[in-house]
């Protein structure tokens, strides 16, 4: 008899109240779901991997447009130098973009027939 007694208070507490693994149980799945929340965070919170992964991208993208914006200011320091200084440099902007000519030359225009065509 004393057998069967100690059998039916096997897991509860010596106040005789509810299951002690019940409350393990509980305190598991509060760890397992704390867990889970501290995973989805550094995954997809603001500060998250992804997160930075993201920024690890936008950083190396610019540095890649900042090296080719100044390697574009050393090209045009360089135009503005030879402006500058050479009066050749003056006269191949004047022709090329301007459509200027020297008194005397004649300035044929040839059209292309394909780009004409489109719109």
């Amino acid at each position: 008899m004393q057998y069967l007694r100690q059998w039916m208070m096997w897991g509860r507490d010596d106040r005789g109240g509810r299951d002690t693994s019940l409350r393990k149980k509980a305190a598991t799945l509060f760890c397992v779901i704390l867990i889970l929340a501290l995973a989805v965070g550094s995954l997809f919170g603001d500060r998250g991997i992804l997160q930075l992964v993201d920024q690890k991208e936008r950083a190396a993208r610019l540095a890649q447009e900042l090296e080719e914006l100044r390697a574009e200011n050393l090209r045009l320091a360089g135009e503005i130098q030879a402006l500058r200084m050479d009066p050749r440099a003056i006269e191949r902007i004047a022709r090329e973009e301007l459509g200027l000519a020297r008194p005397g030359e004649t300035v044929f225009l040839i059209r292309d027939e394909a780009a004409a065509d489109r719109p």
